[in-house]
């Protein structure tokens, strides 16, 4: 929407008078009754379907002046919003008990020709951002458990074949590398082994990246509200438990494999999230994940995956080339992650 203006989104906050007079209320606990909006302040990101606004609005009412937030989210189909509202309402019903965790509520809606959903404001930073924050890996894993449900299940294995044999024969076609397709996909056979014999089968956030993850702390760095973001590709279904963890340590393990050649501080934190994992399922009374997965965890797997697939994204959506030295790199990773195992090392043996 790269027409939106600062006048566009005026206009648009203009709807939301309701809401701030319910949020004006909560702040001053009067009885508010009327507000005018002074002006607003904004920041604009770039998601997959569409652009984000994240805005300041500063109004006033009879009781002195006020300052709210909200997110509103553009979308060109407006299906997308229409998902992602049915997602948002299934995920509250999910977190209802737990009030630490949030998915910001929405506030207002429109499906017209310039479709777009309003979301309350968020305070806080995103995991990845944040640098003082108690357990946040053990709280990650926690969230992603109550995300995947208390129903264990097969999984279903042909998806995950299809996508790793396609990945791997486009990456690694080369003459050159014919090897190296040929060590990764014998290599593959054994993580492929794991999920048949699995139980983890779950629903799936689809897009847990630590962005998504929003974390308000105390000063001692006491986390005191998780806000879950952007639920467009939650979906139902018989996913493997391990490819929602390597979509979530995807970047950081690579970044930290390309300052490094290791992924040590990664491993550390991977330690972390299935400990809060695993907490709720221990409160939900469920088999533990070795119990799940009795041949081994698949995360090394899916962490080669997360790099192949954010390598065709780089190549062929942002056109950066093969030779590119992240391009490679990404292969590099990929390639580390199904020969060196790191995951199948430190956590099935």
């Amino acid at each position: 929407m790269s027409n939106i203006t600062k006048e566009v989104l005026l206009d648009i906050v203009g709807n939301f008078s309701y809401y701030l007079i319910h949020e004006a209320q909560t702040k001053t606990r009067n009885d508010v009754t009327t507000i005018e909006i002074d002006d607003i302040s904004y920041r604009r990101a770039f998601g997959r379907f569409g652009d984000v606004f994240v805005i300041d609005i500063f109004y006033h009412s009879e009781y002195g002046k006020h300052k709210s937030k909200v997110a509103i989210k553009f979308a060109q189909d407006k299906s997308q919003l229409i998902t992602e509202i049915k997602n948002t309402a299934l995920l509250e019903q999910k977190f209802s008990t737990r009030s630490i965790i949030q998915v910001p509520r929405y506030i207002f809606v429109n499906l017209l020709d310039s479709s777009y959903v309003a979301y309350e404001g968020i305070t806080g930073e995103t995991y990845e951002d944040i640098e003082k924050a108690i357990d946040k890996s053990f709280w990650a894993g926690y969230v992603l458990a109550i995300i995947h449900g208390t129903n264990p299940r097969p999984v279903i294995c042909d998806i995950y074949e299809e996508i790793f044999r396609r990945l791997a024969f486009s990456i690694f076609s080369k003459d050159e590398e014919k090897q190296k397709e040929e060590t990764i996909m014998v290599n593959s056979k054994k993580f492929f082994e794991m999920m048949h014999a699995s139980q983890g089968g779950c629903d799936a956030f689809g897009d847990f990246h630590q962005s998504n993850l929003m974390l308000r702390v105390t000063p001692q760095g006491d986390i005191v509200k998780i806000a879950l973001i952007d639920p467009t590709f939650w979906m139902s279904g018989s996913f493997d438990r391990f490819e929602d963890m390597g979509t979530f340590f995807g970047r950081q393990a690579f970044l930290e494999y390309r300052a490094t050649g290791a992924i040590t501080e990664t491993l550390g934190d991977v330690r972390e999230f299935l400990n809060g994992y695993s907490v709720h399922l221990r409160e939900m009374k469920m088999p533990k994940l070795r119990e799940l997965y009795p041949k081994g965890f698949t995360l090394d797997l899916f962490l080669a995956i997360w790099a192949m697939m954010d390598l065709v994204d780089k190549t062929t959506e942002q056109n950066i080339p093969i030779t590119h030295p992240d391009i490679q790199l990404l292969k590099e990773f990929a390639y580390y992650c199904l020969t060196e195992q790191p995951i199948d090392k430190n956590f099935n043996r």
